[in-house]
């Protein structure tokens, strides 16, 4: 019931920042492999309506965003450890650049460049969750190339990190900055038309990526979406750790509804049973899995007050 089950799909950049984890931490997991676009009806059906790849699923707890992955893992498997001898607030500085600055105009000249690659739903799927209409053709080729300077921007700041007599980004060993940066970079060859020639000028960041890129990925074994939703059905949420809520915070056991900002999807809806400075936990009641507890990191999530719904 203890296993590491992960939800993801083989191009997904995010997904590829979780595997390296395990491969860092040597770790076995479980790899269920889902649609890269909706409906994910398994998916939805284990988290309660949260649709963002990747998921990480322990028995009946299940673990969303890779920013509260990562560190439920660490937390879990601390050696070797994410952070090392590492400030976390730099860290945690650094993977909010790269998930944010450097990823989405990464995303936005791949996606582009690759416009007519893809299968059309994967841009429809994309467009819906921000609520716009699905972009022509047209409209994401001229967005590559407003993003390639974007890109080529931000990219001589980690050539120059690499150039401080460090193997990786902050330290001699890899850690949590390096696979969030790692996961942006990465993309750049993840689709048909590979457009990494951008990294052509900096050969240490070819050099720490291939250090990077030999980590793997650990031990996986296959896993079905339905044993995956079996698992869920036969555990028990673990107990939940003592709470240090804000002040701010609801009472334990006050029904909520919850949601990724910037997203048009739907809300995960159940009664808060963990609240620290980092994580909001929701106990859930489905009627196939039983009780299930949907972890979210706290920053870039919104959570509206709701009335329980009668039996």
């Amino acid at each position: 019931m203890n296993e590491l089950i992960l939800h993801h799909y083989d191009f997904s950049p995010f997904s590829e920042k979780i595997r390296l984890i395990f491969g860092l931490k040597a770790l076995p997991w479980r790899s269920v492999v889902i649609p890269s676009v909706m409906p994910k009806p398994d998916l939805v059906r284990l988290t309660g309506g949260y649709r963002h790849t990747p998921v990480l699923q322990i028995g009946a707890d299940i673990f969303c965003d890779t920013r509260l992955i990562a560190r439920e893992l660490d937390r879990r498997y601390p050696q070797p450890s994410l952070f090392g001898a590492n400030p976390p607030g730099l860290t945690a500085a650094v993977e909010a650049w790269a998930e944010r600055d450097l990823f989405w105009p990464i995303a936005r000249y791949v996606s582009g460049t690759n416009a007519e690659e893809v299968a059309p739903e994967l841009h429809a799927d994309r467009a819906a969750m921000r609520g716009k209409h699905t972009p022509s053709i047209a409209r994401l080729k001229a967005l590559a190339e407003r993003s390639l300077g974007l890109v080529q921007a931000q990219i001589p700041p980690i050539e120059d990190m690499l150039g401080q007599g460090r193997a990786y980004l902050l330290s001699d060993a890899p850690g949590l900055a390096d696979f969030a940066v790692y996961h942006a970079l990465w993309f750049l060859k993840a689709m048909p038309i590979d457009c990494s020639a951008v990294l052509a000028p900096f050969p240490r960041i070819g050099s720490w990526m291939e250090r990077i890129g030999s980590i793997g990925h650990g031990r996986s074994a296959d896993m079905s979406p339905l044993e995956a939703l079996d698992v869920a059905a036969r555990a028990r949420p673990a107990r939940a750790r003592p709470t240090d809520a804000a002040a701010s915070d609801p009472p334990l056991g006050t029904w909520l509804a919850l949601r990724p900002e910037e997203y048009v999807t739907d809300e995960i809806v159940g009664d808060l049973v963990y609240a620290d400075r980092d994580e909001l936990a929701i106990h859930r009641l489905d009627s196939a899995l039983g009780d299930v507890v949907v972890h979210f990191p706290r920053v870039g999530y919104a959570l509206r007050l709701i009335e329980k719904a009668a039996p």
